[in-house]
């Protein structure tokens, strides 16, 4: 990762990592931004609007989805007939997939209906744009219970916060507890390699 982003703040690094590190390979960011246009154009009322906070739309059960960013960028609406149909992990890959072209409530409204069937990571990034407004609540819930629920990002996420003091009182020792949880995917995870920098820095 370049210098510049390590400078971004932690939420936007969450964002890049989850749209621009999965960068669709075969498919035309034109025909993506189309798609997201007329989706957008039309709102399916399968598709939910994307206020409603994560922690209150994760399952007890929700977990990691296993995805392919490949076969959902080469088949997009297929991928999202898919998701219409309730496939977690086509939810969420059209969520990154499409967030790779546009930030929308689109992007926000996939990421939060695969929170609702159950992909953890969906709950977190949805979590994440909503910290564009100054309040960190609902944010702080989410990650909280996506933790819970052994997704790392939500484990950096509310640790970051948490040394921070971003909508919670500061806590290191809590902020230890959150962060120890961060690697499940490897050292190499950015996840982790920002939850390691922090650990460091306030004395692990």
């Amino acid at each position: 990762m370049s210098r510049r982003q390590r400078s971004c703040s932690l939420t936007a690094l969450l964002i890049a990592c989850t749209a621009g590190l999965f960068s669709p390979v075969t498919a035309d960011a034109g025909d993506l931004a189309g798609v997201a246009e007329k989706m957008e154009a039309a709102w399916p009322d399968w598709l939910p609007r994307p206020e409603q906070c994560p922690a209150d739309a994760m399952p007890a059960n929700a977990g990691a989805p296993v995805f392919s960013i490949e076969q959902c960028s080469a088949a997009v609406e297929q991928c999202i007939d898919h998701c219409r149909a309730g496939n977690v992990s086509d939810c969420y890959a059209a969520g990154l997939v499409l967030q790779s072209v546009k930030d929308s409530p689109l992007t926000d409204a996939l990421f939060l209906r695969a929170c609702k069937l159950g992909a953890a990571s969906g709950c977190t990034n949805r979590a994440a744009t909503m910290e564009a407004s100054g309040d960190y609540a609902c944010p702080n819930r989410t990650y909280e219970l996506a933790c819970a629920r052994d997704d790392p990002w939500a484990c950096t996420m509310m640790g970051f916060h948490l040394i921070k003091g971003l909508g919670v009182e500061k806590d290191h020792e809590r902020a230890r507890r959150m962060l120890a949880k961060s690697c499940r995917f490897g050292d190499a995870d950015e996840a982790c390699i920002n939850a390691k920098a922090m650990l460091k820095a306030i004395g692990n």
